[in-house]
């Protein structure tokens, strides 16, 4: 898209770097008959920097008047006379000096101190640098908290179109040393700050802003081949507008006008715009809130029914047979080993579960626990008779649940001579994650259509809200 109006100039913006090199020279005759040359195009690759709004310079042009800087692959050489002038003429304006540097474009290094590092970011003055640890290539980022609409622009598109590297970006302020003996350094280092546009699993930071105490500077850091028509586009339509809004007034681009010159319909549109944004951000808050809980609820529930043995498992099955409406006691509590893991009642049926878990397919003497339990529970003090039981087994754990067998017992002359229903966790699970609760409480109660009880009440749910508890109000109970 042109981002350049009919009145409007291309942007000037300094691109760090040695310019491409001129395309081939054409020959007179190859190209629509004698004399005729080709019409100019783009070539393969290189950047439509006219569509883009945008007029590159390089090393040996002006760089003063530039609206920014794109270093593809490493910072700018902030020593040499190109970002000496762009600061300057930035500084001399008042405007943000605005940076977007590519990290990690290089050969590498290790050592017993900070490990596997690529070539990172040399800030200006005495700021330090920024160090770049490549990370696992199946790192996800995500979106650090606290984005304005630019940065959290940038972080989305970076998402959308990953490098084929991610690197953990750290801030390293160049120290003056107090020791005996030695010079300060002055002038002392400057402070800054690196905040996260897009962090890793362990909240560290993979693409990020880092600007100096008290403003003045923003230097965009991203991993080395992120699409430079990704970050000029970005640039021309987000970054500049939100930062450098003067470098589009003086261009005259219709990217960014002068707020006291709108008439009263653009300003009321503008407005009516502006709050559009802000309920639809506080809208997609709330969800991002809702998903969270939901999720605090679910992932202990997903890993126990898929993955988890001993008490975790036992407490998944627990937590989903409650969501199903049934009254669960732990037995272990009460008898310790002399019984089965769970009692469960619903709809005036009493079921005994015990549950069990098996790294391969389950041995066939599993069943023979659940029938001792059923045996010797008349004896035990204080019990009242029960309906059946249940066996439930997390089976074949060290596979992948897609790849499990779907019965816990595939020999079918074992499987049909059982005497007691067996089911896998993982059939539970899927009943629970689809809230089908008759299924579940099929397999477990048998039938129940006749005898069951009124719903019962949620002391949190919504007055408002249907009788029936959804999945989270089922769950906290």
């Amino acid at each position: 898209m042109s981002t350049s109006g009919p009145s409007a100039a291309p942007t000037p913006l300094h691109i760090a770097g040695e310019p491409p090199a001129p395309p081939a020279p054409d020959v007179i005759g190859t190209s629509g008959g004698p004399g005729r040359r080709p019409a100019p195009t783009v070539r393969p690759g290189a950047l439509d920097w006219a569509a883009l709004g945008v007029e590159p310079r390089w090393k040996d042009q002006e760089t003063g008047d530039c609206a920014a800087v794109l270093s593809p692959f490493l910072g700018p050489a902030t020593g040499l006379e190109p970002y000496k002038r762009y600061a300057a003429g930035a500084r001399q304006r008042g405007e943000t000096a605005l940076v977007v540097a590519c990290t990690g474009a290089g050969e590498r290094s290790h050592n017993v101190f900070s490990g596997t590092v690529a070539p990172g970011i040399h800030l200006p003055d005495r700021y330090g640098s920024i160090s770049a640890n490549p990370l696992p290539a199946d790192v996800s980022p995500e979106l650090a908290d606290g984005l304005d609409h630019a940065e959290h622009d940038l972080g989305t598109r970076l998402l959308n179109r990953p490098p084929d590297t991610w690197f953990r970006l750290t801030y390293r302020k160049e120290s003056g040393s107090s020791r005996p003996g030695v010079a300060r350094m002055w002038p002392p280092p400057g402070e800054g700050e690196l905040r996260p546009i897009l962090v890793d699993g362990l909240g560290d930071p993979v693409a990020g802003v880092w600007m100096p105490a008290g403003g003045g500077a923003r230097w965009f850091v991203v991993p080395h081949g992120t699409d430079q028509r990704l970050l000029v586009e970005w640039l021309v339509q987000h970054a500049l507008p939100a930062y450098v809004p003067g470098a589009l007034i003086r261009a005259r681009s219709t990217l960014v006008r002068d707020p006291a010159f709108a008439t009263e319909a653009e300003a009321r549109l503008v407005e009516t715009l502006a709050e559009e944004q802000r309920v639809h951000e506080r809208r997609q808050t709330e969800l991002q809130q809702q998903l969270a809980e939901l999720r605090a609820v679910a992932d202990p529930l997903r890993d126990g029914l898929l993955f988890g043995t001993g008490h975790p498992l036992e407490d998944a099955v627990h937590d989903v047979l409650v969501a199903a409406g049934a009254t669960v006691t732990r037995l272990d509590d009460v008898y310790g080993t002399k019984s089965a893991d769970l009692l469960a009642e619903y709809g005036g049926r009493r079921v005994l579960v015990e549950v069990k878990s098996a790294n391969q397919r389950p041995p066939h003497s599993l069943p023979d626990k659940l029938l001792k339990h059923l045996n010797t529970w008349p004896g035990l003090t204080g019990t009242e008779p029960v309906d059946g039981g249940v066996l439930v087994v997390n089976h074949q754990i060290k596979l992948q649940p897609v790849q499990r067998d779907a019965e816990v017992y595939t020999d079918r002359a074992f499987a049909d001579a059982l005497t007691v229903p067996v089911i896998s966790s993982a059939r539970l699970f899927d009943w629970w994650r689809r809230e089908d609760w008759d299924a579940m409480r099929h397999a477990v109660f048998g039938d129940t259509r006749a005898t069951q009880p009124p719903e019962i009440a949620v002391p949190d749910a919504d007055p408002k809200a249907p009788a029936r508890p959804g999945l989270l109000s089922r769950l906290r109970r």
